[in-house]
C-alpha cells in the first residue's frame, strides 16, 4: 500500500534509493540469500476497519507472533524518527490481525528526532496502528527470523500497562483510523515518552500527561524470597475465600503444587505478580486481580458485551444533565431517564434526589443501570428507597466459618427499606446488562423487588464479591473476594448473573451515536403504559409524609 508511512517513514533514502534496496542488491550480486523470515503483511492479513461506533476485539499472542528484526526506525519527514538496532516484535493479534505491538531492542535504541525527548535511550517501543500497517511498519527486510517465545510474557505485560491509553474501549484494543499511529515509548533516562502521529496530516503530536506513568519498578528478590508472599496468598484465599463449593473444578491443592515452586523461584516481584495472577485465573472471578507497583496485572477478563449507546441517549430522551456518576433528563412527552453510572460518588444519593424531584409531573421513568460497574452498595440502598413502598429482602450471601472449603456460615440476609421524605409510584423501567457489576447488582435486586418496576436489558455481570485487599509484600496487592452471592431464593448468581424481566437482543451494530434498542424498548414499553392513564392521573412523585 502506498501512502505516507511508505514514502517518509519506513525508506531511509540515499541518493534517491532505499538503504533496503541498496542492500537487497548488494546481496545478490554476491550470491548471499537475504534472511527474511516472512512479509507480516502477507502472515496477517487485515479484514476489520475503524468503525465510527466503538467496538472493541479479544486479542493473542502466541509464541509464532514473536520475530527478531535486524532493526525498527520509523521517521516521519523531519520532525520524528526513533531508531533502533536488532530488536524483537511481540504481535498482539485477533483472528490474523495485528492490533498492538511490542518492541524490545536487545540494546536501548534513540529517539533521533522529536520535540520532547531527544537523545533519550529507548527500552520498549509500543505501537497502536491499524492492521493494514503491519508490513510498513515492519517491512520483510528487517524481519530476521522467529522470535523468542519467552518474550511473550514480557509483552503482554507491556499490553495491560499501555491499553487504556490508546485505541481502547475498556481495556480492549479497537481498530484505530489508518492514519492513526501510536508510539509510546519507555526510556532508560526513566521517562515515557507517548507521542500521537497523523500521517495523513504528517503531525506528531506530544503528550507530556503519561511522563511519570512508567512501567512498574521491578523489585529483584534474593532466592526463594517469593515464598512468602505466595504462602501468605494461597493460605488467604484457602480460608476465606467461599466460592470453591460452586467451582468444584477449581483443585487449589493441585495448583498450590504447580506453581508454588514458580513463585520460589521468581526473580522480581513483576514475575512473582504474574505467577499469582496466573494461578488466580483458574477462579475465572472478574472481582479477582493483582496489582504490582499500582498497576494491574493483566487477568481473568470474561468477555461481556456492552448493551448501551451513552451518546445516543440525548438523541432519545433530550438534553441531559451530568454530574459524576450520573445524568438525567426527560423527554418532551413527560418519560423521566436517570443514568446512574458507578456508585463511587459519596453525594450521589442527594444529587439523585435533586434528580428526582426534576422529574416532577413525569408519568414514567427510566432508570440506565448498564454502564455502571459497582462501588459502595449503601448508596444503591438510598436510592433504591425513593420505589420502596415497605422494607423488603433483596439479597443474601454467605462467608466461610472453618478451614474446609465447604465450612459456610449461615445465609446472611439483606434488606432495604423506604425513603422516608418521597415516593416515585410511577412505572419505571430499569435498563441492565453484562455491564453491571458487583454492587450495581444489588441495585438491580434492589430495584426488582419494587412493586413498580420492570427490569428490562440483558442478564447482568454475575459478580460479587465484598473483597479485601491482600497487602502480600513487594508492592504486590491481591483482591479476595470473600462471599458467595445470593438472591432472595438464596441462589447463587455467580457467574450466570441477574436475568431481567424483559430480555432484549440486539446486535452491536445495531448501537450507533444515535441508536440505542434497550432504551428504544424501555421508552417504548412506558409510552404503552402511560396511554392508559387519564388527564387526571394522579404524580408519580409524592411526600411519604
Amino acid at each position: 500500500m502506498a501512502g505516507p508511512v511508505t514514502k517518509s517513514v519506513l525508506l531511509r533514502k540515499r541518493s534517491g534509493v532505499s538503504l533496503g534496496a541498496l542492500l537487497l542488491a548488494l546481496l545478490l550480486t554476491t550470491g548471499v540469500k537475504p534472511a527474511v523470515a516472512e512479509d507480516l503483511s502477507k502472515k496477517y492479513p487485515a479484514s476489520p476497519d475503524f468503525s465510527k461506533q466503538p467496538r472493541s476485539y479479544s486479542t493473542a499472542t502466541e509464541k509464532e507472533d514473536v520475530w527478531s528484526l535486524s532493526s525498527f526506525d520509523f521517521k516521519l519527514a523531519d520532525s520524528f524518527e526513533v531508531k533502533l538496532g536488532a530488536a524483537q516484535v511481540v504481535l498482539g493479534r485477533h483472528d490474523k490481525n495485528v492490533l498492538w505491538a511490542a518492541v524490545f531492542p536487545d540494546e536501548p535504541g534513540e529517539i533521533v528526532t522529536a520535540s520532547a525527548g531527544k537523545g533519550e535511550h529507548v527500552t520498549s517501543v509500543w505501537l497502536r496502528f491499524h492492521p493494514a500497517r503491519v508490513g510498513e511498519l515492519f517491512p520483510a527486510n528487517t524481519v530476521v527470523k522467529q522470535g523468542n517465545a519467552a518474550l511473550v510474557k514480557q509483552a503482554n505485560g507491556l499490553a495491560s500497562h499501555k491499553m487504556r491509553s490508546s485505541w481502547h474501549k475498556n481495556g480492549r484494543p479497537m481498530v484505530p483510523l489508518l492514519e492513526s499511529i501510536i508510539i509510546d515509548l519507555e526510556t532508560k533516562e526513566g521517562s515515557r515518552r507517548f507521542y500521537v502521529i497523523d500521517t495523513k496530516q504528517q503531525t506528531v503530536k506530544y503528550v507530556d500527561a503519561f511522563r511519570n506513568r512508567v512501567l512498574p519498578v521491578v523489585i529483584p528478590f534474593k532466592p526463594g524470597a517469593g515464598a512468602a508472599i505466595f504462602d501468605k496468598v494461597w493460605n488467604a484465599f484457602d480460608r476465606e475465600y467461599a466460592m470453591f463449593v460452586i467451582k468444584p473444578d477449581v483443585k487449589w491443592q493441585k495448583l498450590h503444587d504447580q506453581y508454588r515452586p514458580r513463585a520460589v523461584a521468581a526473580n522480581t516481584n513483576c514475575e512473582l505478580a504474574d505467577i499469582l495472577n496466573e494461578m488466580l485465573a483458574h477462579l475465572k472471578d472478574l472481582h479477582v486481580y493483582v496489582l504490582v507497583d499500582g498497576k494491574y496485572v493483566k487477568g481473568f477478563n470474561r468477555e461481556r458485551f456492552f448493551n448501551a449507546s451513552p451518546v445516543a441517549a440525548p438523541h432519545l430522551i433530550g438534553q441531559l444533565n451530568q454530574i459524576r456518576g450520573m445524568r438525567w433528563g426527560r423527554t418532551k412527552d413527560g418519560i423521566g431517564y436517570i443514568a446512574v453510572d458507578s456508585l463511587s460518588n459519596v453525594a450521589l444519593p442527594d444529587e439523585f434526589e435533586t434528580a428526582l424531584k426534576q422529574m416532577h409531573g413525569t408519568r414514567g421513568l427510566v432508570l440506565d443501570l448498564r454502564a455502571n460497574g459497582g462501588g459502595a452498595e449503601p448508596l444503591a440502598m438510598e436510592m433504591a428507597g425513593y420505589f420502596l413502598d415497605q422494607p423488603r429482602l433483596y439479597a443474601m450471601h454467605q462467608y466461610r466459618s472453618g478451614p474446609e472449603h465447604s465450612d459456610l456460615g449461615p445465609k446472611q440476609k439483606r434488606t432495604f427499606t423506604p425513603n422516608e421524605n418521597w415516593y416515585y409510584r410511577g412505572p419505571v423501567v430499569v435498563l441492565q446488562g453484562e455491564k453491571t457489576m458487583s454492587s450495581a447488582e444489588a441495585f438491580v435486586l434492589m430495584l426488582a423487588e419494587c412493586p413498580n418496576v420492570t427490569t428490562l436489558g440483558d442478564r447482568t455481570a454475575g459478580s460479587s464479591g465484598n473483597p479485601r485487599k491482600i497487602d502480600a509484600g513487594a508492592g504486590i496487592i491481591v483482591n479476595l473476594p470473600r462471599w458467595i452471592p445470593l438472591d432472595v431464593n438464596g441462589k447463587s448468581f455467580d457467574t450466570v448473573g441477574v436475568p431481567p424481566d424483559i430480555k432484549v437482543q440486539a446486535a452491536p451494530n445495531e448501537f450507533t451515536r444515535t441508536e440505542d434498542p434497550v432504551l428504544t424498548a424501555a421508552l417504548k414499553r412506558l409510552r404503552k403504559q402511560v396511554q392508559d392513564q387519564s388527564e387526571g392521573s394522579k404524580e408519580s412523585l409524592i411526600p411519604r409524609k
